[in-house]
């Protein structure tokens, strides 16, 4: 029987990916509160989408540390405690600048996660494609904030 080899991560970047992903679950809640707050149909839809994705790879990634032998089940205690009610931010062009900074935290994140060496090719290239949907997605945003405001 042919058994493949445990690929050994250096924990201080399962730290890294553990801190990713809790990341992008506190920023799940936010944007379903931001959602919450808007008016616009069409922003709250593409908000509400934008959570749905950082959601979607907020689990991959916690299914990945689960996997490789990192904290799993620890991802979803730090983001449960935000509530719509909390947010002070209720203008669209507020929410819209708040998701703006988030962006940034999170593709600094990412990037961070991509300049280690120690990555495995397959890891890396699942970070990447996540990089890849969330700019896109806050693409999306962009263009549509722009196009109601010409």
């Amino acid at each position: 029987m042919i058994f493949s080899t445990v690929y050994k991560i250096p924990s201080f970047v399962l730290d890294k990916l553990h801190v990713l992903s809790s990341l992008l679950k506190e920023r799940k809640t936010e944007y379903e509160a931001f959602a919450g707050k808007l008016e616009n149909k069409e922003l709250k839809r593409t908000v509400l989408t934008l959570a749905q994705e950082t959601n979607q790879y907020s689990i991959e990634l916690s299914s990945q540390l689960e996997t490789m032998g990192g904290r799993p089940g620890t991802v979803t205690e730090t983001a449960d405690g935000i509530d719509a009610d909390k947010i002070m931010v209720s203008e669209e062009k507020d929410i819209l600048k708040s998701c703006e900074l988030s962006e940034q935290k999170m593709i600094t994140a990412y990037r961070n996660i991509l300049n280690e060496p120690f990555l495995h090719e397959n890891l890396r290239s699942l970070i990447r494609s996540q990089l890849n949907g969330l700019t896109f997605a806050f693409v999306q945003l962009k263009l549509l904030n722009t196009s109601f405001h010409r």
